[in-house]
């Protein structure tokens, strides 16, 4: 997750901006809050950090993937390696996201179910719905870091 650490420090830095305008909002000299517009754009700013934070973990997903299937592919029995290889024959970015995840972790386990929870928010995000709630961008991001080491033990 070459760029976690970076994404997540400017995730830090926008949301203590945020809250600062929030609280000037709130406490402004005009007399008239603008605490809507604020907590949109608080709204907005954890959802694009997400998104950034999310593609991350699919990177990882993605390498984590290949080195799989690479190293299945090259085992010495055929029965244990056809299926690898016709996998191998493909980009990994063209097998199914979750297919991905199901060949690093156990389908429907807790840690399979946590991923498709986030893809499923990456989804609604990355086509256009703005959740209408905020999503707490810093215990996620220690979701992601932990999913991240399980799933390195795979290979």
């Amino acid at each position: 997750m070459r760029h976690f650490d970076n994404v997540l420090s400017a995730y830090r830095a926008a949301a203590a901006d945020l809250d600062r305008r929030f609280l000037e909002a709130f406490f402004g000299e005009d007399g008239a809050p603008r605490l809507g517009d604020v907590e949109l754009w608080s709204r907005i700013s954890s959802q694009a950090y997400f998104a950034l934070l999310f593609s991350q973990l699919e990177t990882e997903i993605n390498e984590l993937c290949g080195a799989l299937i690479r190293h299945r592919r090259s085992g010495d029995d055929w029965m244990e390696r056809r299926a690898w290889e016709i996998l191998g024959q493909r980009d990994v970015r063209n097998i199914h996201f979750m297919d991905r995840v199901a060949l690093l972790t156990r389908k429907g386990g807790t840690v399979y179910n946590r991923i498709k929870e986030l893809y499923d928010t990456r989804n609604k995000i990355a086509h256009g719905d703005l959740l209408t709630e905020s999503l707490d961008v810093a215990d996620i991001a220690k979701d992601i870091e932990r999913i991240a080491v399980q799933l390195k033990g795979v290979t």
